[in-house]
């Protein structure tokens, strides 16, 4: 019976990465539902992003029995006895990766390109639709960045990866945000459209988000 336990328990910690990406598949949809372009602190796409990054550092952050001196009788590369279990664990990963990820996702993505499509012949910007279309495309690549953001063995793994998961949102995508809202206020400014400022605004604070924590944290 104890055999059966750690066998249970080792499937479910070798799952946490296909849980992973059904996580990352539901914060692509739920970045649609939010708007694509702003979407909602605390909602579907950032709750979605936290569990997934959760499951990747799971069995890291187990580390911290270890550390307050209560034995861990699951370690990392425990091998699983039971064949069934072991089947059972190949089978459901296998269904992750090669039906959700590999076809199921790809049908999504073309669905919400089809959405932007119907967006612009209903007269509202197409950019939430594509946006979350680029989302589900790059899933894979999401998947093994996250994973690589929580290191293994490091009870820590989990705060790694979402301040790692800041640091590249403010590097990386902030800058690209920037350069798409100055070119949506230049586009503004030259058809006479309302909202130029507000995006040239919006470009400013992109580029000194950093900043202006560093500003907030000194405050306080």
């Amino acid at each position: 019976m104890p055999t059966f336990i750690y066998d249970l328990t080792r499937v479910m910690l070798l799952l946490a990465p296909a849980a992973a990406f059904v996580c990352l598949l539901l914060a692509g949809i739920a970045l649609r539902k939010e708007g694509g372009t702003v979407f909602w602190v605390g909602g579907g796409f950032s709750r979605h992003m936290l569990w997934a990054v959760i499951f990747l550092g799971l069995e890291p952050t187990l580390t911290w029995f270890q550390f307050l001196g209560v034995p861990v009788y699951f370690p990392p590369g425990f091998a699983i006895q039971n064949g069934w279990l072991a089947n059972l664990q190949s089978g459901v990963s296998t269904f992750v990766s090669a039906f959700i990820v590999a076809r199921v996702v790809p049908v999504c993505a073309a669905f919400f390109v089809l959405r932007a499509v119907l967006d612009t012949a209903s007269g509202s910007g197409p950019l939430a639709s594509l946006l979350s279309a680029m989302f589900l495309l790059a899933i894979s690549s999401t998947h093994a960045l996250i994973d690589s953001w929580t290191p293994t063995g490091n009870r820590f793994s989990v705060v790694l990866g979402l301040e790692s998961m800041w640091n590249y949102t403010a590097s990386r995508i902030f800058p690209i945000a920037a350069g798409l809202a100055i070119c949506g206020a230049i586009v503004a400014f030259a058809f006479n459209r309302p909202g130029y400022l507000r995006l040239i605004a919006c470009a400013g604070g992109f580029l000194t988000v950093s900043a202006l924590w560093v500003l907030i944290n000194r405050m306080m």
